[in-house]
This record gives structure tokens, sequence and C-alpha cells, in this order.
């Protein structure tokens, strides 16, 4: 995965914040993107695995791995016949897939699906033979998050910091406010600068005093487009997949919630001297889901997107510099 900043500091003048089960773990996460393997994590996954042979239930439930390209994720599967020896995923009419797993959702390249636990959640990764040197924790739930990095899971760690999710009181400007306004915690934590080494191991540990839970857990090596920050003008958004369905005789209109992804927009200056290289890039990571940064202040969390670029082009504008425009969609 890779992690593409337009500049640390944004050409908005912010300053740069501080955000940045009976299974086994090693059976649920056979492999990723980035080859990395979960050592750790004690998301509840009560949902057995499928095992060849056995005879299941009407309405019976296992995991079962789903394959995304070059790695694979447990889904879990619902029998709809009694007596059911068939393997999942080969006859729709004896199983049917309810999505991913507990313990997989936050590696399933989707944001809207979560691993989910009660007050506590620990997951530890061994990237090697990958260097990472980011992460991104996407789609939290909970109060605050702890990032350990240890070589190999030995003391003392090589690196250790916890960071609030409580948000900012941006926008709240009296005590009524203040005591009456909906709550709107990070969802977002953007962590880099990591100590490169081999065989380090990488851990999370989400923390409330109820549910918590992240939408993904995404992890790279960060590079930094032009030097010059993001220009003024970005423009955010979402694409709802949502429905609207009326009903052509009574008229009566219902609406399906569905899931929902992000866009991005924007503008950056880079020096001649990188055209070739960034140009290159971005063309090598054109169906590669990649994390974009506009901006690592919270104020401007929307400005960071996981997904795919729809486009870019570079202005050759000025004799040493040139601008780039980028169209960035993001993944549900």
């Amino acid at each position: 995965l890779f992690f593409f900043f337009f500049k640390q500091k944004t050409a908005y003048e912010i300053s740069r914040s501080d955000w940045s089960s009976d299974v086994c773990s090693s059976d649920l996460f056979p492999s990723h993107d980035m080859e990395a393997m979960v050592v750790f994590n004690n998301a509840p996954e009560p949902t057995p695995v499928w095992t060849s042979g056995s005879s299941y239930a009407k309405d019976a439930k296992v995991l079962y791995p789903v394959s995304y390209g070059a790695y694979t994720v447990y889904h879990i599967w619902i029998s709809l016949v009694s007596s059911n020896t068939s393997t999942p995923g080969t006859d729709a009419t004896k199983w049917a897939d309810l999505g991913v797993c507990n313990k997989c959702a936050a590696f399933d390249r989707q944001v809207s699906t979560v691993t989910s636990a009660t007050n506590s959640l620990t997951i530890t990764i061994a990237p090697s033979p990958n260097f990472v040197d980011s992460i991104a924790l996407l789609g939290l739930i909970g109060t605050e998050v702890q990032v350990v990095v240890t070589d190999a899971g030995a003391s003392p760690p090589l690196f250790d910091q916890t960071y609030s999710l409580e948000g900012s009181t941006a926008g709240i400007d009296d005590w009524y406010e203040y005591f009456f306004s909906p709550f709107e915690p990070l969802t977002e934590l953007i962590v880099t600068g990591l100590p490169l080494y081999l065989t380090a191991e990488i851990s999370i540990t989400i923390t409330s005093s109820g549910a918590v839970g992240i939408g993904e857990f995404l992890y790279g090596v960060e590079y930094v487009l032009g030097a010059y920050g993001t220009e003024q003008g970005a423009s955010i958004g979402i694409i709802d997949y949502s429905i609207k369905q009326t009903d052509p005789t009574t008229g009566i209109t219902t609406f399906v919630e569905r899931a929902f992804s992000r866009r991005m927009s924007a503008s950056f200056l880079l020096d001649n001297t990188q055209l070739r290289h960034v140009q290159k890039l971005l063309t090598d990571v054109r169906a590669v889901p990649s994390v974009y940064i506009g901006s690592d202040s919270t104020d401007y969390s929307p400005l960071i997107v996981y997904g795919l670029y729809r486009d870019f082009a570079i202005d050759i504008a000025y004799p040493t510099r040139s601008l780039c425009r980028m169209e960035i969609e993001g993944l549900t």
C-alpha cells in the first residue's frame, strides 16, 4: 500500500497535528496484499471454520475464505439446506454469503465493514519482508488508540504513542453548543515516520468504555508528491450508493440506505525535476488502492481518501514548476 502526501504541511497553512476466539489468527489471515501476517487479533469470532466432510444443518453458519485478487479473507456463509456437505461458494442453492467475518473486516478493503469488540481491541501485524513506515486506521470507533512498534516483539518498544479520538471543539461557539451539540469523535488516524525494521511488529490497541472497532487497518510506505502543499480550491464530497424506490401502484417512495465513498479533487505544485518520477509513480499505482492525504490536520481530515485516482494531469505551467491535478475516488 502507498501513502501519498501532497505535502506534510498544506497550502492552507495548518500546522502539523499529533494525530497523525477459538479460531487461530494465522488460519484466518493466510495472506494479504503486502504479505503481512496478523499475529494477534482479539476480536471475537464465534463462527467456526468450515471443514470438509462435515454435514451442516439448515441455517448453520461457517467461515470460508474468499479471494480478493492477491489476498484472501474469510466470509461468513449460511447453509440454505439440511445435511449440507457441499463447499461454500460452489452452489448458490446451498450456501449464501453473508459477508466478511468480524476478524477479517479490518483487512477487506472496505471501510464500511468493521472489526468490532467491547472495551478493547488489539491487532498486531508482522509485515516482514516488507518495510512499513506509515499506517492508516480508518472507520475508528473508540476514545483512544495506542500504536506500538517493536523489533519482533522485543522490549523496549521502538515506538509507543497514544492518540486521543475525542475530536476538536471547532465550530462550538458557546456553552449550549458545548453541552448539547452532537459529539463528533475522530474516525481516522494517520501515523507516519514509523521506524523501519525488517522484523518490525506493529500493534494497535483501540479502547473505550463501550464498543470499539476499526473499518480498515492499512499499512505501507509514504511518498510525498510535490513540495509546496495542496493548492487552495481543493474540493471534497461523497458518492452515495443509496437508492430511491417509488411504487408505481401506490406512489409511496422508500429509501434504501447503502454505503458511500469519499471523493476529492486536489492540485499541487511540483518541481519540474520530479516530472518523470511523479508520472511514473502514479502510472504504476493506477489500479492500486492507496491513501491520498491532502492534509494531516484533523480539521481537514476529509482531505484523506483511501481509494483510486480516476484521473491525473500535469500542466507544465512554469519554467521550474508544474501543476498536477488529481481526481480521487474512495472505496466504500
